[in-house]
């Protein structure tokens, strides 16, 4: 009985196994993400992963693939800041300037109490 229950384990442990050829790691679905999206597609949980297969596919001679990745990338990004075109931009200009007008009256010394309406008497 004993026998024939470790020649059951065997055998799945045999046969269970997946081949061993060394797959691409710059044919995985995540990096064909990144091609098509951009690095900004990618799923916070799979970012790890994704590194892991950055480096396995630089350490394999396929660095000019990452080089192409980054330049699509910044390229993507370039096009899309070229206009005043999301919150983030228009919120970060609004804050710019209010800064600036502060410190542009702190500088010219302008008084605070400027009234735009004379008070009743």
């Amino acid at each position: 009985m004993i026998k024939l229950l470790l020649l059951v384990i065997f055998s799945t442990l045999i046969m269970g196994q997946e081949n061993f050829e060394k797959q691409n790691p710059c044919a995985h679905p995540l990096i064909k993400l990144a091609k098509e999206r951009g690095l900004k597609s990618i799923p916070i949980k799979d970012i790890i992963k994704f590194r892991r297969l950055v480096k396995a596919c630089e350490e394999s001679g396929n660095s000019k693939i990452i080089e192409q990745l980054e330049l699509m990338d910044w390229e993507r990004d370039y096009k899309r800041s070229k206009s005043m075109s999301s919150w983030t931009s228009t919120h970060a200009m609004f804050v710019f300037v209010s800064v600036g007008y502060y410190y542009m009256a702190k500088i010219l010394d302008i008084p605070y109490n400027v009234t735009f309406f004379p008070k009743n008497k």
